[in-house]
């Protein structure tokens, strides 16, 4: 973290880390303020921004370490927008697929935050295939930028490339009949309302985030709600994709927002994983998630069909 405080003015530093206090997020207030501080555009904070991301990362099996910063919509002339975080999030003795890439995590954060807009991407180091395919499938846009350092990073100089040279003849939800989800929000807005449960404002909360997931291709509406014993709480959804590989689960989706507030999991109090079964159900792959990190804390487990009218 020290490395990181040296990037920053101490006045601008305590503004950055308070970053964890809101799940990895910093406002388009704040983004202005800060590069306006520095005299940096957003891509070049963004770009400076990315060894604080990276510090989130959980890489318990490769130890590498990957940030990533996501530019929201831009809100005035000045180029300012909401900063998402993101960082890998890797699950012990399991298998590399489980995974969380940091491009993914920061989209993830975007989404449950209802992000209208993505108009640009830093990370580390070029997307990997996985991370380009997962993309696509969420700004669909041939422009997309994304800004990666230069070997002169400390001159805050910023490489622009476009997500059609990282992925040309790209495979998409559109080969499927769907949608680029960003582009179409309203596509995955669905209302649950329980009612035997209606008195646990916690397995309220976690239903109706189920109707935030983009499930196209399964209709495996799944979310995960996360209560720490310092009253944080956090919610992820599930966001699939057309290659169906690189989708994410509700649990990695909760357990990377969490992991962006600074929590190493260890003082969860509640989980509870609300799900619309279909062709596939998330419950036992979330149990061994949740278990892999040594977490003693049962997953409370709710089928949407038991709790409809």
């Amino acid at each position: 973290m020290k490395t990181i405080q040296n990037n920053f003015p101490k006045d601008v530093y305590d503004k950055v880390i308070k970053v964890s206090e809101s799940g990895g997020i910093l406002t388009w207030q704040q983004c202005k303020l800060i590069c306006q501080q520095l005299e940096l555009t957003t891509e070049e904070l963004m770009i400076k921004l990315l060894p604080f991301a990276a510090s989130f990362s959980k890489p318990t099996v490769s130890g590498f370490q990957v940030g990533a910063v996501l530019r929201g919509e831009i809100k005035d002339d000045s180029g300012a927008a909401n900063l998402y975080f993101g960082a890998n999030l890797e699950f012990p003795q399991q298998p590399l697929s489980y995974s969380l890439h940091a491009e993914q995590s920061a989209i993830s954060n975007a989404w449950v935050a209802k992000e209208s807009s993505l108009t640009g991407l830093a990370i580390s180091a070029p997307p990997c295939g996985h991370c380009r395919q997962f993309l696509f499938e969420a700004v669909g846009s041939n422009d997309f930028p994304i800004f990666i350092p230069t070997e002169q990073q400390r001159s805050n100089q910023v490489e622009i490339t476009s997500l059609s040279k990282l992925l040309p003849l790209a495979f998409g939800p559109l080969d499927l009949g769907g949608h680029y989800f960003f582009e179409h929000p309203s596509f995955t807005h669905h209302a649950f309302e329980p009612i035997e449960d209606r008195a646990d404002s916690f397995v309220f909360q976690a239903v109706q985030q189920a109707g935030l997931s983009y499930v196209p291709y399964t209709n495996n509406y799944c979310a995960c709600v996360v209560k720490t014993a310092d009253n944080t709480l956090t919610s992820g959804v599930s966001i699939e994709n057309a290659a169906y590989n690189p989708s994410i689960t509700a649990m990695a989706s909760a357990m990377s927002k969490l992991a962006l507030f600074g929590s190493d999991f260890s003082n969860i109090e509640r989980i509870i994983l609300v799900e619309q079964v279909t062709k596939i159900t998330q419950k036992e792959i979330s149990k061994t998630m949740l278990a892999s990190f040594g977490i003693r804390t049962e997953l409370e487990y709710f089928n949407l069909a038991c709790l409809k009218n």
